[in-house]
C-alpha cells in the first residue's frame, strides 16, 4: 500500500506562503525562493507542485477567491429571497470589505499582476463577474420588476463603491468607515422604490 498523496497539503502550504510573500514583499518581491523559504519547502518542491512563478500566481489567484465564493456568493444564493439584498449590502459595506484585512493588499497585487498576465486577468474577471451577478440577483430578489439593465448598472456601481471604499479605508480616511458610502449605495437602490 503506497503513501497517500501529499499534493493537496503541499499546495495549501504553498498558497498560504504565497499570500504571506505578497503581503510582505509585493508582487515584484514574490519569488519562488521567497515562497520556498516561507513555506518551509525546497524550491524544487515548490516548482514540482505549482510550476514556475507565473503558474504559481495564476494558481494563487484561483485559490484566494475560493474562500470568497463560499463567504459571499454561496451565502447570498442560499439566503431566503427577502434577506438577499440586506445580506449583500452588509457584506459590501461592512463585514466583507471592512475592516481592511491582509487580503486587500494581496488582491491589489493580483490586480496589478492581471494587467500584464491574461490568465490572471481572466481569473479575476470571472470571479468579479460572478460577484457582480450575485449583487444583481440580490437586487432582483427585492425588486423583481426592475429592468435588467438598471439592476446590472446598480449592481456594478455598488461593487465599485465597495471596492473603492475599501481602498480609501486603507489610507485611513475617516469617512471610509463612517457609513457615508453605505448611504450613497442605498441612494442608488432608491431608484427602484420610485420606478
Amino acid at each position: 500500500m503506497g503513501r497517500p498523496s501529499m499534493a493537496a497539503e503541499r499546495i495549501e502550504q504553498i498558497m498560504q506562503a504565497t499570500g504571506h510573500c505578497l503581503r510582505k514583499n509585493g508582487l515584484a518581491g514574490t519569488t519562488l525562493e521567497r515562497v520556498s523559504e516561507e513555506s518551509g519547502l525546497s524550491r524544487s518542491h515548490v516548482r514540482h507542485y505549482v510550476g514556475n512563478r507565473d503558474d504559481l500566481l495564476r494558481k494563487f489567484a484561483g485559490w484566494l477567491y475560493t474562500g470568497y465564493q463560499a463567504e459571499f456568493i454561496d451565502r447570498v444564493a442560499a439566503a431566503p429571497q427577502r434577506e438577499k439584498l440586506a445580506m449583500t449590502m452588509d457584506y459590501l459595506f461592512s463585514t466583507g470589505f471592512l475592516p481592511i484585512s491582509d487580503d486587500d493588499t494581496v488582491i491589489r497585487e493580483l490586480i496589478t499582476a492581471g494587467v500584464a498576465d491574461e490568465s490572471i486577468r481572466a481569473t479575476l474577471q470571472g470571479h468579479y463577474t460572478r460577484a457582480i451577478q450575485t449583487v444583481e440577483d440580490a437586487i432582483a430578489a427585492e425588486h423583481p420588476g426592475a429592468p435588467a439593465g438598471a439592476r446590472r448598472s446598480v449592481a456594478y456601481g455598488l461593487w465599485c463603491l465597495a471596492m473603492g471604499n475599501s481602498m480609501m479605508a486603507e489610507l485611513q480616511l475617516p469617512v471610509a468607515s463612517g457609513g457615508l458610502v453605505r448611504t450613497a449605495a442605498e441612494g442608488m437602490l432608491e431608484k427602484f422604490n420610485h420606478g
